[in-house]
């Protein structure tokens, strides 16, 4: 009898450690955190100048798109674009070599594009027709990024290439020994990479050799972000980091294992953005993080009640940030404390990125095709919706021009106004 007695409250205590395991744990709000009103002053792109290789043409010479997040610190935040505003018309509209996990760079007229299945693309922003094509031979699950003269991706392969923005002729290729699933980062003549061993490199721009290299505890799928002389990423194990971007030296690292529920621990997939004196990122545990960009505390966290798989966008004070079960929030980026919320038709992988005086949200479909909103981000009100667009959706291109990647389409919308 006292062995049954023993046997029942050990399945008792079984079964309560693995409830306790699975509930929610609560958020962390640290009201004394350090935070800046004004962002940082190294969100600057870097292509600026159109290169000289071309005759003046429309899109030539205006703003750029050279990277993911648009920005050096990946802060989405491309309000300057002022013009680009619903209602669209389309202009042109192409079927891609595979699945757009990003959309587009843009730069002097041509939008550069990887894909899923190992082919890039130059295309003529006016017409849609390629420029060049190339294939890689393994898959690109990442956004270019562009200096004056190359585009940088990274493979599957274990590559990173450098490509010629004119010609798509391979300039270098650097073997890092695993995939490289991250958006490269384009930075004063060096690009970042992560890969799927841990490693985080610095390479030479022009040449692809390795001036440092850093091994975090998990694979590195995150892209990184800069700013004021810091490198921000996450891994695999649940660990965000920030090094000396010069060096490579490590500065702080925070593990967030267990911040979620019990003994649970999520993934950082999620690219981080940095402004404010704080870096956001999502993780699959299921919140949304601002880590104190000089010291790695935890500012606050904020739960999603899903995979928290897209990167945020920052804005006007505000975090715009997806749940993978189809929530679209704004957050103080203070505080966290949500200012509006929706619940989308459907699933969401997608990241917040706001042109102009909207945020935009791509979200999974009921069939082939994704989504698209626009909300006044402010107050939340959709204004706007495209029957495409399933990941990381947007671009601006030039002054008026938005550029929607769906899942196997490329368009090119025009603002009415």
């Amino acid at each position: 009898m006292l062995g049954v007695v023993v046997l029942l409250a050990l399945v008792a205590g079984l079964a309560v450690a693995w409830h306790l395991a699975k509930q929610p744990a609560a958020d962390i709000h640290n009201g004394a955190s350090a935070f800046f009103s004004d962002p940082p002053t190294t969100t600057q792109t870097e292509t600026t100048a159109p290169a000289a290789t071309h005759k003046k043409k429309p899109f030539q010479g205006e703003p750029p798109w050279p990277m993911y997040g648009y920005n050096v610190a990946r802060t989405r935040d491309a309000s300057a674009f002022r013009q680009i505003k619903p209602p669209f018309h389309t202009v042109w509209k192409r079927k891609t070599f595979g699945i757009l996990e990003y959309p587009p760079s843009f730069a002097d007229g041509i939008l550069y594009l990887a894909t899923d299945s190992g082919w890039t693309q130059a295309i003529d922003a006016r017409t849609g027709e390629p420029v060049w094509t190339r294939r890689l031979g393994a898959g690109l699950a990442n956004e270019a990024a562009l200096s004056k003269t190359m585009m940088y991706v990274g493979s599957h392969d274990g590559h990173v290439y450098a490509l010629s923005r004119k010609t798509g002729k391979i300039i270098w290729k650097t073997k890092v020994g695993s995939e490289v699933e991250c958006s490269q980062l384009y930075y004063r003549g060096r690009v970042y990479s992560g890969s799927h061993s841990g490693q985080v490199r610095a390479m030479d721009a022009k040449t692809g050799h390795i001036l440092w290299t850093f091994q975090a505890s998990g694979e590195v799928k995150s892209g990184l972000s800069t700013a004021d002389g810091r490198l921000y990423f996450g891994d695999y194990s649940s660990t965000m980091y920030a090094l000396r971007i010069s060096s490579g030296k490590l500065l702080w690292r925070t593990h967030t294992a267990g911040l979620s529920s019990g003994y649970r621990s999520g993934s950082f997939y999620s690219t981080p953005s940095a402004a404010y004196g704080r870096v956001y990122i999502g993780n699959t545990d299921g919140k949304l993080y601002s880590f104190v960009a000089s010291n790695g505390q935890i500012a606050w966290t904020h739960s999603f009640g899903s995979w928290v798989y897209g990167s945020p966008a920052l804005h006007n004070g505000l975090v715009f940030e997806t749940g993978y079960a189809g929530v679209v929030e704004a957050l103080s980026a203070r505080t966290g404390n949500v200012q509006w919320q929706h619940t989308l038709p459907y699933r969401t992988t997608a990241s917040p990125t706001v042109i102009g005086d909207y945020v935009y949200v791509g979200g999974h479909g009921g069939g082939t095709k994704g989504n698209l909103w626009a909300y006044n981000p402010g107050n939340g009100k959709q204004v706007w919706h495209f029957p495409d667009g399933l990941y990381s959706t947007v671009i601006a291109a030039g002054d008026n021009h938005l550029v929607v990647a769906g899942r196997t389409t490329l368009y090119m919308l025009k603002a009415r106004g």
